[in-house]
């Protein structure tokens, strides 16, 4: 089961700068930028995962209907196949699989994202 961890203050099309922008920083950490329009400015909000073991990105035509539910929004998606995998992964090559999490987020005509980390947070800021 799903749980919703952070909903986008506007509809993904109303995005600006052609949309969502992926940064894969050092140490494992990576960054989700997007702008945005608000009554009194421009914003920008960045969603950081941090300790990210694995990520995947899918685009348009090959999301499936199960990526609806993470539309416009940052979801948990609990116990999944694909963590469940990279856990396994992680422990026969000796490796951390503590506190891990799955993680998606679906924005209007893709991609979808998806990590498997150990945090996230979610920093605002005018532009």
């Amino acid at each position: 089961m799903s749980m919703i961890l952070w909903d986008l203050p506007v509809a993904s099309t109303a995005l600006l700068d052609a949309g969502p922008v992926l940064e894969v920083r050092p140490r494992r950490l990576i960054a989700l930028r997007m702008a945005f329009e608000v009554i009194d400015g421009e914003r920008e909000a960045t969603l950081l995962f941090e300790g990210v073991e694995a990520y995947r990105v899918t685009h348009y035509r090959a999301r499936s209907d199960a990526m609806l539910a993470a539309y416009d929004r940052l979801i948990d998606l609990g116990a999944s196949e694909w963590l469940a995998d990279v856990r396994e992964a992680l422990i026969t090559h000796g490796g951390d699989a503590t506190g891990l999490a799955h993680l998606q987020i679906n924005f209007d005509d893709g991609p979808c994202f998806e990590f498997i980390c150990r945090t996230h947070r979610v920093e605002e800021r005018r532009r």
